[in-house]
């Protein structure tokens, strides 16, 4: 209806952390408020999947994506890794940098997330009619 404030849907951090094509049972079920982290370019860091996530010469980082209860949805990184410890190097084992993530993530138990108007999650309450990234024109 017009004119009525929308209620902004939020979700508690279970505390509950997976990896993708590693925790698939884990995942299929999965309890609103999980969390699994995935590659960034899976295709391209095939090898390191197919490796159990324990090869080196590849870089990338993890992603995030919380579960709602029905599907999954994608998470802002910026509000967990400000400090980017989930992007690995070349020299680096993908599965060190998702221990760490794991740990960083598993730490946010118990916290809200809340819905955003592009429908991802994050950590600030979103309030209508404000996004992040908005331009203003300038006239001429």
């Amino acid at each position: 209806m017009r004119g009525q404030q929308k209620s902004i849907k939020s979700l508690v951090l279970t505390g509950n952390v997976y990896l993708l094509h590693i925790d698939e049972e884990e995942i299929s079920n999965a309890v609103s408020g999980d969390i699994y982290l995935y590659l960034h370019n899976e295709e391209e860091l095939y090898p390191i999947v197919m490796n159990e996530y324990q090869s080196k010469g590849f870089k990338g980082y993890f992603k995030i994506k919380v579960f709602d209860g029905k599907t999954w949805c994608f998470v802002d990184n910026q509000d967990f890794f400000e400090d980017r410890v989930n992007q690995f190097s070349k020299t680096d084992i993908a599965l060190y940098t998702y221990n760490i993530c794991q740990e960083r993530v598993e730490s946010f138990k118990g916290r809200n997330v809340y819905r955003t108007y592009r429908e991802h999650y994050t950590l600030e309450e979103y309030q209508q009619g404000e996004y992040k990234g908005k331009k203003t024109i300038k006239p001429k």
